[in-house]
């Protein structure tokens, strides 16, 4: 019989979003479309079998839809981008320097009406308490998100330094559950050259 190490997350940026100058985070806005070679690359990537779980934001509901049309998804609001409340839709010029902060202070920051990175992370992690709950030890998840939605899985081990690590657009990053802890496997993998 095969044991099972944790339980296995594959975490998928959306694709590139199509802008419109305005500040979007967790606005609604389209992306363009996974090219088949980015499908291609981003399948061989993942396992047969999956439970599939997607950010109800658009871009992500299209990203998901591309490279899994076959497989449905479950659209989780609590998937979604850091609200950055009556910044979002502005040009980015409009808004306000809020100067140099340290890691602390800028996941404690919240934009008005908005919600600080810290608030998303325990929204973000609430939700995958829920579906490792849910999840067999054997079945893989591949959940297609943010950038902010990964820096809040990543905080889990690096506290809120994880503001400073870069996710690119199609990128995957791995992380294994444990009953104990979590290991990442790898992070910002960018397959398309």
């Amino acid at each position: 019989m095969e044991r099972s190490v944790g339980k296995r997350f594959i975490l998928i940026r959306h694709a590139p979003v199509v802008s419109d100058g305005l500040f979007y985070g967790s606005r609604d806005v389209a992306c363009r479309c996974p090219t088949a070679k980015e499908i291609e690359k981003i399948r061989a990537n993942i396992p047969d079998k999956f439970n599939l779980y997607v950010s109800s934001a658009k871009r992500c509901l299209t990203t998901a839809e591309y490279l899994f049309p076959n497989v449905k998804p479950l659209a989780l609001d609590k998937l979604r981008e850091q609200n950055f409340g009556s910044w979002e839709g502005i040009p980015y010029e409009k808004i306000p320097n809020i100067g140099t902060l340290s890691s602390t202070e800028l996941g404690e920051f919240r934009p008005p009406e908005g919600e600080s990175f810290n608030e998303m992370s325990l929204r973000v992690k609430l939700v995958f308490k829920e579906i490792l709950e849910k999840n067999g030890s054997q079945v893989s998840s591949v959940i297609v998100a943010h950038a902010g939605t990964i820096r809040a899985v990543l905080s889990t081990l690096v506290g809120d330094s994880a503001l400073s690590f870069q996710f690119d657009n199609l990128s995957i990053s791995e992380f294994i559950f444990l009953t104990d802890g979590m290991i990442v496997n790898y992070l910002n993998k960018v397959i398309i050259q």
